[in-house]
């Protein structure tokens, strides 16, 4: 038993919950006061406790239980998943608290010993899903933390966000892999469907050395909901890894435990039926289902006892390498060719592109000075060359809200996906109402207008504007 040096104590009354017993023999006025509490196991030590007693002071307490470990959970503008998040960190005995996103500086006295991004739509997905979260200074003191060893735990939103944010390279590469849309196909690849997408899936672990899934006992049931949740790479070192298993923590498998990667086993199309990253050290994973989203007690918090170990054990390495984009190079942008186009129309808001003033806004922080920077849609068209044809038979835009041109701009950049079902299935439509064959490309002009070359470089190093793994980029 342990024993407590201390004055007289009136009697008071301790509970508790679980299935180890305590007890603990305190001084008092004129006998020794026993007092017996039932505790659970917890992330420190393996206990924590609730106590009651009204004079008895934290300083004593501690000395009877350490504290519970601390998990800060980092919430931007327009994640939706920061309570439950919060509430499932705390079911399974760690202490829980949200932060926003620019509070860095209350996120640093919190001294957490780890880190959770949840799920939602930051900044609501503009420009691309987690891009703009990843450019936000809360990154830079994550990037401190997750060298020194510190546990992240990106879920969804926050899987984007670590993979824009170079958390978890491959070799030199700062983003080797991406985030992209979801694309859901049969066995025999046919394509099933595109984009966003809710239901039920299971996942098994891959790697067992992880601060995430050493615990873990088998397949788990948990939610996916997500329109670019697809982990996809053009990286061949990052590719292989994603094969070997050697930076996956978990894959979409059957209840079994079989991985499989069509549909409905791998529910977006991800590559090698990958659901979940992680670092090459294990202290860092970005994982697109919702292990959170439980009311009650649930097999999920598996990944959370596999943390607490982690934590307790001391495990992290003392340093811990992450993605650097100084090492990156600007690729060479090659120029658009546009006579292998018949027609490249654009199409622009009529009202305020909140997409595009939250790039903006991002570009800005990179450059540290004020841009000029908007965005259009832009369209490709070979097997057609009537602009009037397109715009007044309205395939391609609402005339109450945008604005169909071709105009391009002065200082343009024109992003294109690499894979994109959307741009084949707006060809197949008009191709049928026109009776003969058009193809058509969609992607994203960005005009930097009146931008000095300098400055516009800086903002293209940091691949804030495309991802490499996903799309090309020209000059216009």
């Amino acid at each position: 038993m342990a024993r407590l040096v201390a004055g007289g104590w009136p009697n008071g009354r301790v509970r508790g919950v679980g299935t180890h017993e305590l007890r603990v023999r305190v001084p008092s006025r004129p006998v020794h006061q026993l007092f017996c509490f039932f505790v659970e196991p917890a992330c420190r030590e393996n206990f924590c406790v609730m106590l009651v007693h009204r004079k008895l002071s934290k300083k004593i307490f501690s000395a009877i239980m350490p504290m519970k470990m601390k998990l800060a959970v980092i919430a931007f503008p327009g994640n939706n998943c920061e309570i439950e998040t919060a509430r499932w960190v705390e079911r399974a005995g760690f202490s829980a608290k949200i932060f926003r996103w620019n509070q860095s500086e209350e996120i640093k006295k919190f001294s957490a010993d780890g880190y959770i991004l949840p799920g939602g739509f930051s900044f609501e997905d503009r420009g691309r899903s987690g891009s703009i979260a990843a450019r936000e200074s809360i990154f830079d003191v994550l990037r401190d933390e997750a060298q020194r060893g510190k546990i992240i735990l990106g879920i969804c939103n926050g899987a984007q966000m670590i993979i824009e944010s170079g958390l978890i390279p491959v070799g030199e590469n700062p983003i080797p892999l991406v985030l992209t849309k979801n694309i859901r196909h049969d066995q025999s690849g046919e394509i099933l469907g595109i984009g966003y997408y809710n239901d039920w899936c299971h996942i098994s672990p891959e790697r067992k050395n992880t601060a995430f899934t050493s615990k873990i006992s088998g397949p788990m049931r948990v939610p996916i909901a997500h329109a670019e949740g697809r982990f996809f790479t053009h990286d061949k070192t990052a590719e292989k890894k994603l094969e070997d298993g050697s930076i996956v923590a978990f894959r979409y498998t059957d209840e079994c435990g079989r991985s499989e990667a069509s549909f409905p086993t791998t529910p977006n199309g991800a590559m090698h039926a990958t659901a979940a990253v992680v670092n090459e050290a294990g202290t860092i994973m970005a994982m697109m289902p919702h292990p959170e989203r439980f009311f009650d007690r649930h097999s999920s918090e598996e990944i959370l006892h596999s943390m607490a170990d982690w934590i307790g054990q001391k495990k992290s390495p003392e340093e811990v390498f992450i993605g650097d984009f100084s090492d990156l190079s600007v690729p060479k942008i090659f120029p658009f060719d546009i006579k292998k186009a018949d027609l490249l129309l654009t199409k622009k808001l009529i009202i305020n592109d909140n997409a595009c003033f939250s790039v903006r806004r991002s570009a800005e922080k990179i450059a540290k000075k004020p841009i000029t920077l908007s965005r259009k849609i832009a369209f490709v068209i070979t097997g057609e060359t009537d602009f009037d044809l397109i715009k007044n038979r309205g395939f391609l835009h609402h005339p109450r809200k945008e604005i169909l041109s071709t105009e391009t701009g002065k200082n343009a950049y024109l992003v294109m996906p690499q894979a994109d079902d959307e741009s084949e299935q707006i060809s197949a439509e008009i191709s049928e109402a026109l009776g003969k064959k058009i193809v058509i490309k969609k992607g994203i002009l960005w005009d930097f207008d009146t931008t000095d070359a300098d400055t516009v470089k800086k903002i293209l190093h940091q691949r804030l504007l495309w991802n490499p793994n996903a799309e090309k980029i020209w000059k216009l």
